[in-house]
């Protein structure tokens, strides 16, 4: 038998290499919204002249006792949510036994579509209802997706952040903590709200879904710490981050600034991976995550 020319063996390969990567990449996209992980994150104040860096979880001093312990959730989107909510009660409670929390925050975008936002009130409701018998606060703010909820009525189970705050007390100095918030407008015609004026002796966190409010904060606004989500980590990573250049407009992916904690001009935010999917039930590179807050004064 005539043994092909090497080159003519190597064009054969790469097809075929190329087609096995990309039915890999499909079958673990469709397996990642499946799994979930419960990540701890530690935001230390942030220097007031930086540009965006990421933070060193060194900057912590070793032994220091946390001003806040909060379990943050994102990004719901229910529809495609293959995170139960049994499975985030559990990781919920695990994370008060190991150290009482002081708060539960939803970033926002409980469902894709307003129309069967029953699924996410629902799960909305179950959290709310253990954060009740653990003596929990739970608040929130709604997403981009969340336009036709008024989250002020009680119905999205979360006490409202929006335009509004409340006071704290930091469990390592009793210096008052300020948790506030702003609403999402939505992607057209986009607004980016005004943030609740806090004292300059408080500790400062701000709920915002999207965050790239820290680049519109106005004249006088200023927070110290930031939590937020809505960019899914890219949902499905792509080489040479093509998931940004054709599925985004928001400015922080394209300044690789998509998940972690980072810091600039004196704010220190965390972005979540968040739990849903939107669009379609495929993940890549972007595992479900909730998180373990620990905000250091």
């Amino acid at each position: 038998m005539k043994e092909l020319p090497a080159g003519v063996f190597v064009l054969m390969i790469i097809p075929a290499v190329i087609v096995l990567a990309a039915v890999l990449y499909g079958v673990w996209a469709l397996i990642e919204p499946h799994l979930f992980q419960v990540t701890e994150r530690k935001l230390s104040p942030a220097d007031k002249n930086t540009d965006f860096r990421k933070q060193s979880p060194s900057a912590i001093p070793s032994g220091k006792a946390p001003c806040l312990r909060l379990f943050f959730f994102t990004d719901l989107h229910a529809e495609l949510c293959m995170v139960s909510s049994k499975r985030l009660i559990s990781a919920l409670r695990a994370a008060h036994e190991a150290s009482p929390l002081d708060a539960v925050i939803f970033g926002g975008d409980i469902c894709n579509d307003y129309q069967t936002s029953s699924k996410g009130l629902s799960y909305l409701k179950e959290i709310s209802d253990v954060c009740s018998e653990l003596n929990i606060p739970f608040y929130g703010v709604t997403g981009n997706h969340d336009l036709e909820f008024d989250p002020s009525d009680g119905k999205c189970h979360f006490m409202s952040l929006e335009g509004t705050r409340v006071e704290l007390k930091s469990r390592s100095s009793g210096r008052p903590v300020i948790l506030c918030g702003v609403d999402d407008s939505g992607r057209k015609d986009r607004v980016w709200y005004k943030v609740p004026s806090v004292p300059s002796d408080c500790v400062s966190v701000l709920i915002c879904h999207n965050p790239d409010a820290v680049l519109h904060f106005g004249s006088g606004e200023h927070v110290d710490f930031m939590l937020s989500g809505h960019f899914h980590a890219g949902q499905l990573k792509m080489p040479f981050r093509l998931e940004f250049a054709t599925l985004r407009t928001d400015i922080l992916p394209h300044k690789k600034v998509v998940e972690g904690v980072f810091e600039y001009k004196g704010t220190t935010f965390f972005i979540s991976r968040g739990l849903g999917c939107n669009a379609l039930p495929v993940r890549f590179g972007a595992i479900p995550e909730a998180s373990v807050v620990e905000i250091y004064d």
